[in-house]
C-alpha cells in the first residue's frame, strides 16, 4: 500500500493547529465578561458563576452589592489567568471569588430596633425611674433585634487555624467592634457534619476561639466578645454537598446589643405597666433559647430580683408562618421556656403570668425575613 506522505502530514498539521487553539489541556468558554480563547473551562467557573447568580437574588445592602462586585471582579481575574494556562492560581482566585459571593449572601442590614411601636402601645409619658435626673429620656433595659451577621470566616476541613485572607476580614472588623464598644458581640463557631457530635462541639469552640483570640491581640475589649460553639447543629447550608459542608465550617461575629441596661435601675417599681424591659428572639418554628439570649436573662434576673413585688408578663408571639391555631400553641411554648428559665435563675414562679398572642401583634412587617424574624418573640412585661 502506498503511503501519501503529503496527506499525512497535512493531518499531523491541522492536529497540532488544533491542540494549540484548544490549549491548557480542556476545552474553554468565555466566563466573567472575558472573551473566550477556545471551548470549555473547568467545572470551578460554572460553580464560582452559580454561586456569584444566587447571592445576587439575595442581595439587600450597599455592603452586599460590593461584595458581587468583588466577586465578579475576582473571576474575571480568574478567567484571563486561566486563559493564559494558569491552571491552579485560576481555580485559587475562583475560591476567593466564591468567598465573596458567600458573604454577600449570608450579610443582611441590621433593622432599627422596634421601639416605635411600643411607645405607640404606651401612651403616657413614663416617669423617671428612681436613680435618673428628670430630664433625661426614659430607657429600661435594650430590646435585641434579631442576630446580624457582621463577618464571616472559614476554616480547612478539621481545622480551625485562620489563614491570611481571613485575617484580614477581621482586621475590616476591628474598628467597627472598638467604636461600638458598649455592644457585645456574638463569635460563634460550627462545624460541617464530618466527625461526632462531641468532636465537632469542642472543634466549634476553638474556631470561635481563633476568631475571639485574633480580635483581642488587635485591640478589641473581651468584655464585647461572647463565645459559643454550636458544634454541627446549626449549618447555613446542606452538609450533603461539598460546598454545603465548606459553608458550614466557619465563625461568625454576630451583632448582639447591649446586655446591659442603657441606664442602672434600682428596681422597677416606678415603671408604668405594659413596660417591656426584654425581647427574646427565636429562629424560624424552633423553642431554642439561644446562648445569646441566656446571656441577656442572666443580666436581667439581678434587676428583677431587687423589685419582689413587680409582678411580670411573659408575652408569646409568632410571625404569621402556619395556622392561628399552631401559632398559638408554638407562642406558649416560647413564653413558657423563657418562663422557666428565669425560674431556675431565682425568680419566683409567682411573680410570673404567660400570655400568647400569636401573630396578632407584630411590630414589624411579616413581608420579609427580617420581619418575620422581629416577630418572633417573647416580650417580658411590667404587669403590677
Amino acid at each position: 500500500m502506498r503511503i501519501n506522505f503529503f496527506s499525512a502530514g497535512l493531518l499531523y498539521l491541522a492536529i497540532i493547529c488544533l491542540v494549540l487553539i484548544i490549549g491548557c489541556k480542556s476545552f474553554q468558554t468565555s466566563y466573567f465578561g472575558v472573551e473566550d480563547e477556545a471551548i470549555t473551562a473547568p467545572r470551578e467557573f460554572n460553580q464560582t458563576r452559580l454561586t456569584i447568580e444566587s447571592a445576587k437574588e439575595s442581595v439587600d445592602s450597599p455592603y452586599a452589592e460590593i461584595k458581587i462586585d468583588e466577586a465578579m471582579a475576582l473571576g474575571e481575574q480568574a478567567a484571563v489567568a486561566y486563559w493564559k494556562c494558569y491552571d491552579q492560581p485560576a481555580k485559587n482566585v475562583l475560591a476567593l471569588a466564591s468567598q465573596s459571593a458567600y458573604r454577600a449572601e449570608l450579610f443582611h442590614p441590621q433593622p432599627a430596633p422596634p421601639t416605635a411601636v411600643r411607645a405607640n402601645a404606651t401612651p403616657w409619658t413614663p416617669e423617671a425611674p428612681e436613680g435618673m435626673e428628670p430630664e433625661d429620656p426614659f430607657a429600661g433595659v435594650i430590646a435585641l433585634p434579631p442576630r446580624m451577621i457582621l463577618e464571616t470566616v472559614y476554616f480547612g476541613y478539621d481545622s480551625a487555624r485562620l489563614n491570611p485572607y481571613e485575617k484580614t476580614l477581621l482586621n475590616n472588623q476591628v474598628p467597627v467592634l472598638k467604636r461600638h464598644s458598649g455592644f457585645v458581640f456574638e463569635i460563634a463557631g460550627h462545624t460541617d457534619f464530618a466527625g461526632s457530635d462531641a468532636y465537632n462541639q469542642i472543634l466549634s469552640q476553638k474556631r470561635a476561639s481563633s476568631v475571639k483570640k485574633y480580635l483581642s491581640a488587635n485591640g478589641v475589649s473581651d468584655n464585647q466578645l461572647y463565645l459559643i460553639g454550636y458544634g454541627e447543629s446549626d449549618p447555613f447550608y446542606s452538609n450533603d454537598t461539598v460546598v454545603g459542608q465548606a459553608k458550614n465550617r466557619r465563625s461568625e461575629i454576630r451583632v448582639t446589643g447591649s446586655l446591659l441596661p442603657e441606664i442602672a435601675l434600682k428596681n422597677l417599681n416606678t415603671l408604668p405597666a405594659g413596660t417591656t424591659l426584654e425581647v427574646v428572639h427565636f429562629n424560624y418554628s424552633s423553642l431554642k433559647l439561644l446562648p445569646v439570649y441566656q446571656a441577656l436573662l442572666d443580666k436581667a434576673v439581678p434587676l428583677i430580683n431587687n423589685s419582689p413585688k413587680v409582678k411580670l408578663e411573659i408575652a408569646g408571639h409568632s410571625d404569621n408562618s402556619g395556622s392561628k391555631k399552631k401559632n398559638l400553641a408554638l407562642s406558649l411554648k416560647r413564653a413558657n421556656k423563657v418562663k422557666d428559665y428565669l425560674i431556675t435563675k431565682g425568680v419566683s414562679k409567682s411573680r410570673l403570668t404567660t400570655s400568647v398572642y400569636a401573630s396578632e401583634y407584630p411590630i414589624a412587617s411579616n413581608l420579609s425575613a427580617i420581619g418575620k424574624n422581629l416577630n418572633r418573640r417573647v416580650e417580658i412585661k411590667v404587669s403590677k
